[in-house]
């Protein structure tokens, strides 16, 4: 998508918005019609960060659970540095 040479030419007293109903009307269609053609990718990429939140999850736990609810600084710090 690119910005149309009407809203470039617009101009707003102290930088507001140049953009009119039909700008936005344009770009919330242009969203919704990459949406719909990402979709499988987009739940995809949703079902993936699940699962790494999941996984984060569980290793803090097992970090807190094992000494007396406070993990090792060392330890988490190494497990975080390595993404």
């Amino acid at each position: 998508m690119t910005t149309t040479a009407k809203a470039k030419a617009r101009r707003h007293p102290r930088g507001g918005s140049r953009w009119t109903r039909s700008d936005e009307a344009a770009f919330r269609a242009y969203v919704e019609q990459l949406s719909f053609e990402r979709r499988g990718e987009i739940d995809a990429l949703s079902r993936k960060l699940t699962r790494q939140e999941n996984v984060r999850r569980a290793t803090v736990i097992s970090f807190t659970s094992g000494a007396g609810g406070v993990p090792p600084p060392q330890a988490s710090l190494r497990f975080w540095s390595r993404s």
